[in-house]
């Protein structure tokens, strides 16, 4: 007799510690075992969470065993249910105003889209900051949500992390999250320490590694500043080495402990005093008082306050005090050419003269508008209603106009009042006066043609003739040493 085979019953495996389950059906198993009905209960009583989508799974394992083929000896199995994964949480962050983003900064050496090569002189990017702006809001943490296995069992999600951002007094984070500057700097973000700094310290030179610096603050550099850089900053600044052929913009007081080294092709720009070793070819202005140890040699530089050259000579280009000078000596035994000028307030008559300018410009329009409120006034009533009512808007736009006017003149003549008032005129020479320089104080110049041995002083009486006085000797004039002639003022 052939043997029959054993029956086999229908049976569910849970996998992966329950994330998924599988419906194995043997293909001799009993009938009534296979139907779904059956299928539904067996897979309920191994604890699986019998939803829509099991349901749909089982159903259609079913057909699929009922409808095999006669002599069809495969088992049929299938995955009829997975795990709903936990979310997770979204860690906390910070959501930065685009122009504050710490990943802006231009890095590498070409642009990506474009292929443009990169500023080297320029690839370090300082991202300034204004009291009061909002650099970006953090994002809490996500609570995340939770997952299932496939008995419905719950999978707890992971919240996010908090971000462990550490502001510093020059930052608030407001209730909203948004993180708001509370003064004028620079950002900075070194490992979640968060600060708008006015204080920076360069370890080295301004150079490649620096790139060119605008800062909102103070600068201290230990090194120098290297032919072609830029160092800009609002507050005071020192540098340590040598200043090169660079251009120096300061807002404050500067101090370069060796020098400046321009040799005709740096800039200086100071706004508060200047102390140095020396300066050499340098061109541009300081708003308060210059103090050199050693020389000054072959600078065009306006300078608003005194000028003090401790232990040296002026020698070569043109330098104009608005201040008293002191010197060891001008120019040289060769003759060399060396020009200054003294006696004025060369700051203050600078900004007279442009608001001079301005306001000759600013006066070009209230002729038009004169014109045109004149013709609609004398049409009567032929002006139109538009016409009309343009009246007001002229007769403002002209007042407003001759207002600021008024006030252009006021400050102009204020600051032609303070020059002549704090006009001050004094040469104090240790050594000597040398043939080739020049000395202008207002509309007289004065031209050494010999040697005029110091020490002395230079001055003007109360008609304002340049006089002399050697030391412990009498009051002189100066044209008896040297060429004095009126010229255009």
């Amino acid at each position: 007799m052939p043997e029959t085979a054993t029956e086999r019953l229908p049976f569910v495996r849970l996998l992966d510690n329950g994330r998924k389950a599988v419906l194995e059906i043997p293909s001799n198993s009993a009938p009534e075992l296979v139907t779904e009905d059956a299928l539904l209960g067996l897979v309920r009583e191994r604890g699986v969470l019998v939803d829509r989508a099991v349901d749909q799974a089982i159903r259609e394992l079913a057909a699929r065993h009922k409808s095999r083929p006669a002599g069809d000896a495969t088992d049929i199995e299938s995955a009829i249910a997975e795990w709903v994964p936990p979310t997770h949480g979204e860690d906390a962050r910070i959501d930065w105003v685009e122009r504050f983003r710490p990943d802006a900064a231009t890095s590498g050496d070409c642009d990506a889209d474009t292929a443009t090569p990169v500023d080297h002189y320029n690839r370090v990017k300082r991202v300034k900051v204004a009291a009061g702006e909002v650099l970006g809001k953090i994002v809490a943490p996500g609570e995340g949500i939770d997952g299932r296995d496939v008995s419905g069992r719950s999978i707890a999600a992971n919240r996010g992390r908090k971000l462990a951002l550490q502001p510093d007094g020059s930052v608030q984070v407001e209730a909203d999250g948004s993180i708001r500057a509370l003064k004028d700097g620079v950002l900075s973000l070194a490992r979640l320490k968060l600060a708008i700094v006015d204080t920076m310290e360069v370890e080295g030179a301004v150079d490649f590694s620096t790139g060119n610096i605008d800062f909102v603050g103070s600068v201290k550099v230990s090194d120098g500043i290297r032919d072609n850089f830029t160092l800009r900053a609002t507050g005071d600044v020192t540098v340590r080495g040598m200043v090169e052929a660079s251009d120096l913009i300061v807002g404050g007081d500067c101090v370069c402990e060796r020098g400046v080294a321009a040799r005709g092709r740096g800039h200086l720009l100071v706004d508060g005093a200047l102390e140095g070793a020396y300066l050499n070819g340098v061109c541009g202005r300081v708003r308060g008082s210059v103090t050199v140890a050693r020389e000054i040699v072959g600078c065009e530089l306006l300078v608003g306050g005194d000028v003090r050259v401790e232990r040296g000579s002026i020698v070569g280009g043109t330098l104009v005090v608005g201040g008293a000078l002191r010197a060891a000596s001008i120019g040289t035994e060769g003759g060399a050419k060396t020009v200054i000028r003294i006696g004025g307030m060369p700051i203050q008559l600078a900004k007279a003269a442009r608001i001079s300018a301005l306001a000759k410009e600013l006066a070009t329009r209230v002729a038009p508008l004169e014109e045109r409120q004149f013709a609609i006034t004398a049409s009567g009533e032929k002006a139109t209603a538009a016409e009309k009512e343009s009246l007001t808007e002229l007769a403002f736009e002209i007042a407003e106009v001759r207002r600021r006017l008024r006030l252009l003149e006021e400050k102009r003549v204020a600051l032609l009042v303070e020059a002549g008032a704090s006009r001050v005129v004094k040469v104090d020479v240790s050594k000597a006066i040398h043939a080739g320089t020049t000395i202008l104080v207002g509309n007289r110049e004065a031209k050494f043609t010999s040697t005029l041995k110091g020490p002395l002083t230079l001055g003007w009486d109360e008609n304002r003739n340049l006089q002399f006085r050697l030391a412990g000797g009498r009051v002189q004039e100066l044209r008896d040493v040297a060429s004095v002639r009126e010229v255009a003022a």
